[in-house]
């Protein structure tokens, strides 16, 4: 599966609603967004605690209401005249397309389980369309306590040098359904991950020649910033 990372973020604003509904068009088999919680209880697209990086004007997620964050504009080299808002998870959601998936990366802490877990089971989507993941293992723990229908992976990044076997063991621990890693160049990682029972995927890798690579070691997901350039590899 390619996932487009934030959306098509290399043209529209990353985490907007442009930037997820250019993904579909480009023929990808999910997305990745990134959520944070509201001082009011709202689930917000965003991947900073505030939003100084994408809006120029610096605001605390969760210290702030969603009508807070509305007020906002989205920064945009492009078409000023769109005026791109922070979009809520609802409004994410609904452009996901039939059959196609969401990647939902939760940037808090399990507080925000309730509420999520409650809008989505509001939404159109099929339990199989929904991947809750995060490097927070009490996050993905809460998942699968509360809602063990969805999958769940465990986030990693190998600049933590973490031994792989005590990995595993958190995420088989917390019943994890995989992990999902930027690791490029360690097949036994890889292996070790499918041998222990656990779906392996890979983010965010925007080089072709090394998504071709992850995909014969048996990566199940490519998350990538540059979705085109890598369905063109694949494809051709």
């Amino acid at each position: 599966m390619i996932i487009a990372h934030r959306g098509v973020s290399f043209t529209f604003p990353e985490n907007s609603l442009p930037a997820f509904e250019a993904s579909w068009q480009l023929g990808v088999d999910g997305i990745e967004g990134d959520f944070h919680l509201t001082k009011d209880g709202e689930i917000v697209c965003i991947h900073d605690e505030d939003t100084e990086r994408v809006c120029k004007t610096k605001a605390i997620i969760h210290h702030s209401t969603l009508k807070d964050l509305k007020a906002l504009e989205l920064s945009y080299k492009g078409d000023s005249n769109l005026n791109l808002k922070i979009p809520t998870l609802s409004e994410v959601v609904e452009t996901v397309p039939k059959g196609q998936k969401i990647f939902i990366e939760i940037k808090c802490g399990p507080e925000i389980m309730a509420p999520l877990l409650s809008q989505l089971s509001k939404s159109k989507m099929n339990a199989d369309q929904i991947v809750i993941i995060s490097f927070n293992s009490e996050v993905i723990k809460t998942v699968k306590d509360l809602e063990p229908v969805y999958k769940a992976f465990f986030l990693y990044t190998c600049e933590d040098g973490r031994d792989f076997d005590e990995l595993i063991d958190e995420a088989l621990e917390i019943n994890a359904n995989g992990i999902s890693t930027d690791n490029e160049s360690s097949k036994l990682f890889v292996d070790k991950v499918i041998d222990a029972g656990l779906e392996y995927h890979s983010w965010t890798i925007d080089d072709a020649d090394v998504a071709l690579r992850l995909i014969e070691w048996g990566s199940i997901s490519i998350t990538t910033n540059d979705p085109e350039s890598i369905i063109r590899r694949i494809q051709g």
